[in-house]
């Protein structure tokens, strides 16, 4: 029984400690996968990933509340790319936190609490970007504490258009 609240620290420790290390893994599993397509990742998720592995290992020390809605960070939505970008983005991260809670010797609780974070987090960032479509579409179940913005990307044929030339002046709008 001390052995399990042992490593239950232990997990609680890296999560919350060092979570640049849990989004390292995160980011190598997605270059890779963006590496089978040729091209480099486009993550939704890379400014919000540490600062929610960090409020995850909270949870696992026992701070109550959802870690999503403790998230302080950008989440940008990309609505070009929808729906299954966002899912496999956390697909990834899903598997990169199961992999440590296992390798750091968490048992059924961490495992569960980690999941049940990110079906949270999952499900509020789809029906947010789901909101941004419709805005009369309900508001998420579980909110999230930081700033959602909606990120536009150029479409993959397209150049980049050189500006103008201009006389010095700056338009203000």
């Amino acid at each position: 029984m001390a052995e399990n609240a042992r490593r239950a620290a232990g997990v609680a420790r890296v999560f919350a400690g060092q979570p640049e290390r849990l989004a390292a893994a995160w980011r190598r599993v997605r270059f890779a996968e963006a590496r089978k397509n040729g091209t480099p990742p486009h993550n939704q998720l890379d400014s919000v990933v540490e600062p929610f592995i960090r409020e995850v290992g909270r949870s696992l020390e026992g701070k109550e509340g959802s870690p999503w809605s403790r998230t302080r960070a950008v989440l940008r939505l990309t609505p070009r790319r929808g729906t299954r970008a966002l899912h496999e983005e956390f697909a990834a991260l899903r598997r990169c936190l199961v992999d440590a809670v296992e390798t750091l010797g968490g048992g059924d609780a961490e495992r569960a609490l980690v999941n049940r974070a990110l079906d949270e987090a999952v499900d509020s960032a789809v029906t947010m970007m789901e909101r941004m479509a419709n805005p009369l579409a309900p508001k998420p179940r579980v909110p999230f504490a930081g700033l959602v913005v909606q990120f536009f990307e150029r479409s993959e044929g397209a150049k980049e258009k050189k500006p103008a030339p201009s006389d010095g002046r700056v338009a203000v709008h």
